[in-house]
């Protein structure tokens, strides 16, 4: 196989998080975007660092005592993830961030309420959308989705006089039961 240096990933990316998913398939319907950008949901906004896209499969070897080596494997659980730095204090990026908060926008300030006597208890959980232009196709954009996540990571948010203030999003997929077996966690499309 003949190396590809045009398949070198490289340059700026988007995220959007309450996307509506595409309906269950198996291929499903891929969320429609223009440029990059779904016809639904929130931008997080600027983000700092590299976004880090994970994947997997947990596998376990079956071992018998007939055998010297494994006999057979199989899958015992799957993850995704997607890891953002967000520099953009938005009430929408910053609910996805204090998760599980009560929330009350009015005119004057937008607010989030938090503590055991809330009332809120069911985290929250939506769809999140990640584009990234290919730098040799500018038309065309490497596409993850996450049917439905949960930001996993504590919030902590930095003020000072000589940084600029920022926070973390882990944003964890669940496997969404409403979907068809083979498509309820999400995937990855490269365009061509």
């Amino acid at each position: 196989m003949a190396v590809a240096p045009g398949k070198v990933m490289a340059g700026p990316y988007r995220v959007f998080v309450g996307v509506t998913a595409g309906a269950t398939g198996t291929p499903p319907t891929y969320v429609s975007h223009t440029d990059g950008v779904p016809a639904t949901g929130t931008e997080v906004g600027l983000t700092e660092g590299d976004s880090i896209v994970r994947y997997g499969q947990t596998k376990e070897l079956i071992m018998a005592e007939q055998e010297l080596g494994p006999v057979d494997v199989f899958v015992k659980d799957e993850m995704a993830a997607i890891e953002l730095t967000c520099l953009e204090h938005t009430y929408n990026t910053l609910k996805q961030a204090l998760d599980n908060v009560g929330v009350d926008s009015q005119a004057g300030a937008d607010s989030l309420y938090f503590g055991g006597g809330t009332s809120v208890l069911a985290p929250r959980t939506q769809c999140v959308f990640f584009s990234q232009r290919q730098r040799n196709a500018p038309t065309k954009f490497v596409i993850w989705v996450f049917y439905k996540v949960v930001n996993i990571t504590p919030a902590e948010l930095n003020y000072g006089k000589s940084n600029k203030s920022r926070y973390k999003l882990q944003l964890a997929a669940l496997a969404d039961t409403t979907r068809n077996a083979g498509d309820r966690i999400g995937y990855h499309q490269f365009e061509k």
